[in-house]
């Protein structure tokens, strides 16, 4: 009982700060434009999902609902736009990895091409060519910006809303698996708690595992314990999930033995290996810039580490999204495993790094759209005023407007923006 005399609830303690929003987002009728209909392999072209109008032999369009997406633009909006065509309740799997570190420039090295390789097993790789630097665009400077310009508090303001969305997309058998590190965990499991539940009990919904994701690499602080794992946070909409129990092979030492210690001497070693636990040391982590699956995308994650995710919380056919997509990782993986997919990025570079590697792998016919015309959907959500968005380009930039400067050299449209 609260000092007052007041009861006091059980399990109400809450992340609060003071932008917190107070309204989760919903549904918007956005319209989605479709920029190219990719068929890698010709020979896929009747794969297409085709449907007729009013039965009209030969009039026919795409069934987009049954396509596989790479989206570019806001998540935020991507995914209201998502739930109003017919998605709630309809993703199995959500694997996100959204950024956390904010001294992040978001620029990104990047390597032309001219020979691409194709690795068995579907995995695409990417020979040395002529490297540049891209530049974030203004558009993706402003929502980057905005995620950290009030450090944490503005960037829980950008994850908070976009996690409510998710749960609302997931199936109620769907799980949702959030990749962080230090930096921001332990906030964002506070919120994840609070939209999807604490799992305190075996069957409750909600928190069901933090898997510690170990590697090695790099230098040797002399003053702290080096920083070598991330943390993956895994939670359930419902109080059924898919789980597929992993195996990685047996050590040295247990296959000499030709036993397990559990079981005893007379035991014999399981054909599939040990089962994988809750801290992962056996998958490499991408560092090395020789690295046959490097595409030179600064935060890119390892295809093993996504196939034992997928593996483990989907099944063929199931729908997967990652809605933080960068090169598209986790799309080639669900296209190897047979598995439908939704992808979203804001960056130009990530939506093209994406595209190359589901090309590269003869993906199935997929779609690559956007959402509406976006930079002038900034500048809607800004109630149209030019000098809005001038304005924040000028602040972004640390920049002073010049005298008898008007406009931001752009033609106006016929509809007046």
């Amino acid at each position: 009982m609260a000092n007052n005399g007041k009861i006091r609830k059980k399990d109400s303690a809450r992340l609060t700060w003071d932008s917190k929003p107070r309204r989760a987002p919903n549904p918007k009728d956005i319209e989605f434009q479709t920029a190219e209909v990719v068929i890698p392999n010709p020979v896929r072209r009747e794969e297409l999902p085709l449907s007729f109008r009013d039965g009209i032999i030969g009039e026919a369009e795409i069934d987009k609902q049954k396509m596989n997406r790479l989206i570019w633009g806001d998540n935020l909006l991507a995914m209201q736009a998502l739930l109003s065509q017919g998605y709630e309740g309809k993703i199995n799997l959500i694997y996100i990895d959204p950024p956390f570190d904010s001294k992040a420039d978001y620029s990104h090295k990047m390597t032309i091409n001219n020979n691409p390789t194709l690795e068995k097993g579907g995995k695409g790789g990417f020979e040395r060519g002529v490297e540049f630097a891209k530049e974030p665009s203004v558009i993706e400077r402003l929502a980057y910006k905005d995620t950290w310009a009030g450090g944490t508090d503005s960037y829980l303001d950008m994850l908070y809303p976009r996690l409510q969305l998710m749960k609302r997309l997931l199936a109620e058998d769907g799980s949702i698996i959030v990749h962080l590190d230090y930096h921001i965990v332990h906030y964002v499991k506070i919120l994840l708690d609070e939209i999807f539940g604490r799992g305190l009990e075996k069957d409750d919904i909600g928190y069901r595992n933090e898997i510690i994701y170990c590697y090695s690499g790099g230098g040797t602080p002399p003053t702290e314990y080096p920083r070598k794992h991330d943390n993956i946070l895994w939670y359930s909409k419902g109080r059924k999930w898919i789980f597929n129990t992993q195996y990685r092979p047996y050590s040295e030492g247990t296959v000499q033995r030709g036993r397990t210690a559990v079981k005893g001497e007379n035991a014999k070693l399981n054909p599939l290996g040990t089962p994988v636990n809750d801290w992962w040391t056996d998958i490499k982590k991408i560092t090395s810039p020789t690295d046959p699956e490097k595409t030179y995308y600064d935060t890119q994650k390892s295809e093993d580490l996504l196939t034992r995710i997928l593996q483990c919380h989907s099944s063929t056919s199931n729908l997967i999204a990652d809605f933080f997509c960068g090169s598209g990782t986790t799309l080639a993986v669900a296209e190897r495993l047979n598995c439908r997919w939704i992808g979203c990025e804001l960056g130009k570079v990530g939506i093209q790094v994406a595209r190359a590697r589901l090309v590269e792998q003869q993906a199935r016919p997929f779609l690559i759209e956007n959402i509406g015309n976006y930079q002038r959907e900034m500048i809607y959500l800004t109630g149209g005023r030019i000098y809005e968005m001038q304005n924040l380009i000028l602040k972004l930039y640390g920049a002073t407007p010049r005298d008898k400067m008007s406009g931001l050299g752009i033609r106006k449209a016929d509809d007046g923006v």
